[in-house]
């Protein structure tokens, strides 16, 4: 068939109303898709989704008290090659829906700090662990830290990193990091907690093709359901 010049000139104006259609509809979708997403409530604090900014604090631990027992609630679930949304997959892992799931190491992170804010002077006990961004699991139980009492005045803020366990919890004071003994916001007499800290989980679980990966702990993936003592 042929179309002469007027024809091919009313196809291509067609086309190009078509094609900002389309990148109309793509940006629409991606805006969609960046607005999409939740919270989750394994760990103490907000859990932060997987397009939050990269980690401000770490800790080797896991949070709260007892061992965790974690569920598969996919699947397919992919491990990451280190523990950040964005890091490559290096394997998938095979569970039934409600399969516990084995892992050798942890990692919580803070995204987002919390905040405290002191509504009358107090003393802020327990160890410091220095102006560090990570603490491995020897820094937290073999290695010695000072003990410390630091003043805080009326009105001060206070940078709430995690919850801990049995009552303490990790905060910053002047760029030093203190496992406080007990949490300044435990009974909140004397602070108001005005922020929670936004946080992440991971473990490191085998996958099917037998290499390590990260995976992350959420209500979507694999969930922390009780624990064990």
């Amino acid at each position: 068939m042929h179309w002469g010049s007027e024809g091919h000139a009313l196809i291509d104006r067609q086309m190009t109303k078509a094609c900002r259609r389309s990148g109309w509809l793509a940006t629409l979708l991606a805006l969609i898709a960046a607005c999409a997403g939740g919270s989750d409530n394994n760990a103490p604090g907000k859990q932060a989704d997987s397009t939050t900014p990269a980690a401000v604090f770490t800790v080797d631990l896991w949070p709260g008290e007892g061992i965790p027992v974690i569920e598969a609630r996919r699947e397919r679930l992919p491990l990451h090659e280190s523990p950040d949304p964005s890091s490559p997959a290096v394997d998938t892992l095979r569970a039934k829906i409600g399969q516990r799931v084995a892992f050798d190491s942890t990692r919580f992170q803070t995204i987002e700090s919390g905040r405290m804010r002191a509504i009358d002077s107090l003393l802020v006990n327990g160890r410091a662990m220095g102006d560090v961004a990570h603490i491995s699991r020897e820094q937290y139980y073999v290695l010695s830290q000072p003990e410390v009492a630091i003043p805080v005045a009326l009105q001060s803020t206070i940078d709430f990193l995690q919850y801990r366990a049995e009552g303490t919890c990790f905060i910053r004071i002047d760029r030093l990091v203190i496992d406080a003994q007990p949490c300044p916001g435990f009974g909140k007499e004397s602070v108001a907690v005005e922020r929670e800290p936004v946080t992440r989980w991971w473990i490191r679980v085998r996958g099917q093709g037998d290499a390590f990966g990260w995976l992350l702990v959420s209500d979507s993936t694999a969930q922390s359901v009780r624990r064990e003592f």
